[in-house]
C-alpha cells in the first residue's frame, strides 16, 4: 500500500450533514487495519470536531480551525499551532465590521462573536458548539485573546468573492483567505492552512510527504490536495479544486471517499 496518509475534509467530504456513510464508516477501518492513518481535516473549531473523531474510527490526530493547529482528540493536546498574528486579526476583524458582516473569533474549543444573531445560533446548531456573545464589538475584544486561530464572516453569496479579493489585497501575503462554503469567508496565518499542516502532520508521523493522500470538496481543502502526494477532490467538489486535484472521485452521495480507499487498499493508485 502506498499511501500512509489520508487527511480528509469533513463536511461534505465524509459528512453530508447528517451522517458518515456506513460504507465511508467501513472503508477507513480497513485502511486502519491495513496499516494508513485517517486524519480528519476540518475548518471546524476543535470542540466540534473532536466527539466526532471515534465516531468515524479515525486517528487520533485532528487538524482543526481550517490548519489553525494540530490537536490529539483524546486529549485535546495542542500537537502544532500556526494562529494569525495579532495585527492580521485585528485588520480582518475591523474589515468585517466596517461591512457589517457577522463575523467569527476562533480558540481552540470556543469560538466569540460580537452580538447574538441568527446566522452564528444557527452554525452553532450545525457545529454543536455554542459561541460566546460579547455584547461588545469584537475588534475590542480580540486583544484579550491568548492566540487566535482564525477569523471567519458569514456573507452573501453575491458579494463573497470580491471580499476575498479585497481582503486578501489588505492582509497581504502573511495571511491565507479562502472560502469554506459559498458564504463563510475564512482568514487564518499563511503559515496555517490544512496543506500546511499536512506537511507538519507526516514529518511528525515520521511519513514522507509522497506518500500521503489529501481529499476534500472546497477551496479550503486546496493547499492540502496541493500538498499531498496524491490530491483528491470528490465529484462534489467546486471547480477550482477538482482542476487542481491529480484525482476526482464520485461525490459524497456515491461514496467517493470509500472508493478511493478500497482503491489505495488495493494497490490500484
Amino acid at each position: 500500500m502506498k499511501y500512509k496518509l489520508i487527511t480528509s475534509d469533513f463536511d461534505n467530504t465524509i459528512f453530508d450533514g447528517e451522517r458518515v456513510s456506513p460504507r465511508v464508516l467501513k472503508a477507513i477501518a480497513d485502511y486502519r487495519r491495513a496499516g494508513g492513518r485517517f486524519v480528519v481535516a476540518t475548518g471546524r473549531v476543535f470542540e466540534s470536531i473532536r466527539p466526532r473523531v471515534p465516531e468515524i474510527g479515525a486517528d487520533d490526530e485532528v487538524i482543526a480551525c481550517q490548519g489553525g493547529a494540530i490537536y490529539k482528540a483524546s486529549t485535546c493536546e495542542v500537537l502544532d499551532r500556526f494562529p494569525l498574528t495579532p495585527e492580521i486579526a485585528m485588520k480582518a476583524v475591523r474589515y468585517y465590521e466596517k461591512r457589517g458582516a457577522v463575523c467569527h473569533a476562533y480558540l481552540d474549543r470556543e469560538f466569540f462573536v460580537a452580538e447574538k444573531n441568527p446566522l452564528s445560533e444557527k452554525y452553532a446548531d450545525f457545529c454543536c458548539v455554542r459561541p460566546t456573545y460579547l455584547g461588545r464589538p469584537l475588534s475590542s475584544f480580540l486583544p484579550e485573546m491568548p492566540v487566535t486561530n482564525k477569523i471567519i464572516a458569514i456573507l452573501d453569496e453575491r458579494e463573497i468573492d470580491d471580499a476575498l479579493t479585497e481582503l486578501a489585497a489588505i492582509l497581504g501575503p502573511t495571511a491565507e483567505v479562502t472560502k469554506s462554503s459559498p458564504i463563510f469567508l475564512e482568514v487564518t496565518s499563511a503559515q496555517a492552512g490544512k496543506g500546511n499542516c499536512l506537511v507538519a502532520l507526516a514529518r511528525r508521523l515520521g511519513i514522507p510527504v509522497e506518500e500521503t493522500v489529501a481529499v476534500g470538496d472546497n477551496l479550503n481543502d486546496l493547499s492540502m490536495v496541493k500538498a499531498a502526494g496524491l490530491g483528491v477532490s470528490v465529484g462534489n467538489g467546486v471547480p477550482q479544486l477538482k482542476d487542481a486535484a491529480d484525482l476526482v472521485v464520485p461525490s459524497i452521495q456515491e461514496d467517493g471517499v470509500a472508493d478511493l480507499i478500497d482503491r489505495i487498499i488495493n494497490d490500484e493508485l
